[in-house]
């Protein structure tokens, strides 16, 4: 059956496939993206930084989290799980939700949604605010493909070309309509605490400040550059062990 908005527990991450055959029950969409938040939190609170001596970051967890929370919310829309059911057996051949998987496979985005949920909410609050936007945002949409570039060689702006991407390719007013009222909220109050900001906000200036210190301006740049990957890696390695844990 596919899931719809008034049954969201019906929405699935993952199946269990053995054999070609579905093997018991699938991982509910929800379970995984409380799991997935749980974990990325518990490795974004790892990093420390370096003066004089090693002092922790505040408040990255909650970056962590909510990044875990959102990575796949494009993936509560009926096109997605249709394909999902389609490709591990949960839905018949001849049934009218069945579709060709794969063909369809990398085809459906669900890793947009997600991002532009972000960035809809630092996109006007200034560069400090887009540039946290941002930086949360290509975590998200880069999940499946690795870290996605913000310009093309050419100068083009490629990362506000994904954000303004149709929602109907991204499902992303849908995802919002369907998904588990308590991801949604969980994930609406992390990105409304100011304290996410400001302790992200305290973190660039101490890269920023050590860097521009000593006359090494790119080098701040490359070290923001260090602090997005590491939080890209924290939701990456939580994702693949939750996946592997059901599996």
């Amino acid at each position: 059956m596919t899931p719809t908005a008034n049954n969201p527990k019906s929405f699935i991450a993952h199946q269990r496939v053995v054999d070609g055959m579905p093997k018991g029950e699938p991982q509910s969409l929800e379970a995984h993206l409380l799991a997935v938040g749980r974990l990325s939190a518990l490795n974004a609170a790892k990093l420390k930084l370096a003066s004089g001596g090693a002092t922790q970051i505040k408040g990255l967890e909650t970056i962590g989290e909510v990044l875990g929370l959102l990575h796949d919310l494009g993936k509560y829309s009926k096109e997605f799980q249709d394909y999902l059911g389609s490709a591990v057996g949960l839905i018949d051949q001849d049934a009218d939700d069945y579709v060709d998987a794969a063909r369809l496979r990398g085809r459906i985005d669900h890793s947009t949604a997600g991002a532009q949920f972000i960035w809809q909410r630092f996109s006007n609050e200034g560069a400090l605010g887009q540039l946290i936007g941002q930086m949360l945002a290509l975590c998200v949409a880069s999940h499946h493909s690795g870290l996605i570039d913000c310009l093309t060689p050419s100068g083009d702006d490629s990362f506000g070309a994904r954000m303004n991407k149709r929602v109907e390719k991204t499902h992303l007013d849908e995802a919002c309509a369907s998904a588990d009222k308590g991801i949604l909220s969980r994930a609406q109050t992390l990105l409304g605490d100011a304290s996410l900001i400001t302790n992200l906000q305290a973190c660039l200036l101490k890269i920023v400040s050590s860097e521009s210190a000593h006359g090494r301006d790119i080098v701040a740049q490359q070290q923001i550059g260090l602090l997005v990957r590491f939080l890209f890696s924290c939701l990456i390695d939580a994702d693949r062990v939750d996946t592997a844990d059901f599996e």
